[in-house]
């Protein structure tokens, strides 16, 4: 996974660790190669313990290769069936960033590389999007902060800069508000529709589902109940 500092890297390997337990019961571990930020490191350990998937431990007195390349061992050695790698942010692009991250891709080559990027950036988070798909091969976009007021436009001039797809949206702060991506319910977002499909999946995870359709057949019922002729 990787981003600019405050993109929402961090909370979306946690909500995407979630996703990947509870939707396709993958073995999951998870581990931070934030050096720079010893508060990333504690954050992703309680992350992990609150949706269930394994932390793996590294420390700001390691190089980040190193942590990787330990985290991927354990993870062979332990059988995991996937392993996220959260890496180090900067307030802005530079080149000591990219020189590492592309270090730390080349240790692991890694079948997923993620770019996290927050929604509500606008313009800016179209020319990190550039940047880091000029540095990394790319296979995918999670679009974070995509609640509130951004409807996220930003995926269309992310999706055309980089030719990569989105893949996940980040839609609120709670660990399972992590939802892939449908091209015809962010244009729903874009043009201010809501979203109805997914306030439909979010009830039925909610409600049983016998009664739910207990309710749609009275629902039936009553919108299709024939008129009586004068």
């Amino acid at each position: 996974m990787a981003g600019l500092q405050g993109a929402g890297k961090t909370t979306s390997v946690g909500k995407l660790g979630k996703f990947l337990r509870e939707k396709h019961k993958k073995k999951v571990l998870v581990v931070s190669a934030d050096v720079y930020r010893p508060a990333a490191i504690k954050q992703l350990e309680t992350l992990a313990e609150q949706v269930g998937v394994d932390f793996f431990p590294s420390d700001v007195g390691q190089k980040p290769v190193d942590i990787v390349n330990a985290a991927l061992k354990e993870a062979k050695l332990k059988f995991y069936d996937v392993l996220l790698v959260d890496t180090a942010g900067r307030l802005h692009v530079d080149e000591a960033m990219m020189d590492e991250i592309k270090h730390v891709h080349a240790a692991i080559n890694p079948v997923e590389t993620l770019f996290v990027v927050d929604a509500m950036t606008g313009q800016d988070a179209a020319n990190t999007a550039k940047a880091f798909n000029e540095a990394l091969p790319l296979t995918g976009v999670v679009l974070t902060k995509v609640d509130g007021d951004a409807r996220g436009g930003a995926a269309l001039s992310i999706r055309h800069i980089t030719g990569k797809p989105i893949k996940f949206l980040g839609v609120g702060e709670k660990t399972e508000a992590l939802e892939p991506f449908h091209p015809d319910r962010v244009a729903s977002r874009i043009l201010g529709m809501g979203d109805v499909l997914s306030l439909i999946e979010d009830i039925e995870s909610k409600v049983d589902r016998a009664q739910a359709e207990k309710l749609a057949s009275a629902e039936e019922g009553r919108r299709f109940r024939p008129h009586r002729l004068p």
